[in-house]
């Protein structure tokens, strides 16, 4: 293969995707990778096309070859020719001939003289020939326009004239390297574009295997819930940990920003008073999301409660532990006439139990056995004792 069938930036650009399925084993350890491949491929899009732009569509096929053959295979027919016919002229030499005169042509008949030309006419290079008419297209008067070029000195020069000067030169080579340049030129494009296909599906892919998991979950965004399930199912129990990725008001506006909805349960007023009346969906004030305080109406019971949150209507905060307790009651009778009526919530709705008290056992069952067979999921803000 010639070494100038790509440019520097053509050779780069395949050694960036060629490095991308590298990054793809990296995506479990780095949340980063599978951006980056699908960055990285891009990028060696952009150089592929500068590429075949620039340097693939200068490429010509280099004729110097096939005019020499020609140059040679025309002297040849001329030299037969004359060697063919010089028996049939006069053998007279001048001293003003040169040393290819040496075959008269007074002797030749029109046909021959033809022939003679032709072969002239072949032999001589195209430079000759242009140098032969050159200053024979207008005669010549002698003034100062014709000394200096003529009418078309003063004219000036074309501005197509200065584009071509500007042009980079044709790069040549064989017909043969030629197509195969053209050929790799079509094949890395193809492949960059694979590739990207390939980098937004494992990018896709990365990403809803990550939301479902508290540890590796990255950038909320509100997606059907049914989507990241497909992937990694919502766990049932989320058991937050010593060392939280978030405080407790960032966890549920990271929720928010899922397209999910909670009830907050809390003895702390502080901590209940941090959350905002609303949050949003997208960004920092798109597509809000009311947060109703319990205590603050007697109009809102338990049963409006859980209707709202079975429909993603509203976010409810509850700081009274009595509240508390009563709400969960509440809304573990109510999951058991959904689980026998074998009903689900389209988005994931959260149990944020954050009380001093931790749950009993056969709460932590009921609820996990509940909330799996509906779509809820208890996130427990407070590691139990027993945990590590």
């Amino acid at each position: 293969m010639n070494s100038q069938t790509f440019s520097l930036i053509g050779y780069l650009s395949v050694l960036l995707w060629l490095g991308v399925p590298a990054l793809w084993f990296l995506c479990k350890r780095f949340p980063w990778a599978c951006a980056a491949s699908l960055v990285i491929v891009l990028l060696a899009l952009g150089l592929a096309k500068i590429n075949s732009s620039y340097h693939v569509d200068r490429i010509a096929p280099d004729l110097s070859q096939q005019q020499k053959s020609a140059q040679e295979l025309a002297d040849a027919k001329r030299k037969a020719a004359e060697k063919a016919r010089s028996e049939d002229v006069a053998d007279v030499r001048f001293a003003e001939d040169g040393a290819d005169d040496f075959l008269d042509k007074a002797g030749l008949d029109e046909a021959d003289l033809k022939y003679m030309d032709k072969l002239d006419s072949q032999a001589e290079p195209e430079w000759k020939k242009a140098k032969k008419t050159r200053g024979s297209e207008e005669p010549q008067t002698g003034d100062v326009d014709d000394l200096v070029g003529g009418e078309n000195a003063i004219a000036g020069v074309k501005a197509e004239t200065l584009e071509k000067q500007e042009e980079k030169p044709p790069i040549l080579m064989s017909e043969a390297h030629m197509a195969l340049a053209h050929r790799l030129d079509q094949l890395n494009l193809s492949a960059i574009k694979v590739m990207i296909l390939l980098a937004v599906i494992m990018l896709l892919v990365d990403y809803l295997g990550r939301a479902n998991v508290y540890a590796l979950a990255i950038l909320p965004l509100p997606l059907p819930s049914a989507w990241l399930a497909a992937v990694t199912p919502v766990p049932p129990v989320v058991q937050r940990p010593r060392q939280p990725r978030r405080t407790v008001s960032d966890e549920l506006a990271w929720l928010v920003k899922r397209g999910d909805c909670f009830v907050y349960l809390t003895d702390d007023a502080s901590s209940a008073q941090a959350i905002p009346a609303s949050l949003p969906r997208l960004g920092k004030t798109s597509r809000p999301v009311e947060v109703l305080r319990v205590q603050e109406s007697r109009l809102i019971d338990d049963t409006f409660v859980f209707e709202a949150l079975w429909y993603g209507r509203a976010c409810f905060v509850v700081d009274s532990a009595d509240r508390a307790t009563a709400l969960m009651r509440h809304l573990i009778d109510s999951l058991n006439k959904r689980k026998a009526a074998r009903a689900q919530v389209r988005q994931t709705v959260h149990i944020v139990w954050d009380l001093a008290r931790p749950l009993s056992a056969q709460e932590q069952q009921d609820i996990e056995r509940l909330a799996k067979a509906t779509g809820f999921s208890l996130f427990i803000t407070r590691p139990s004792p027993s945990s590590p």
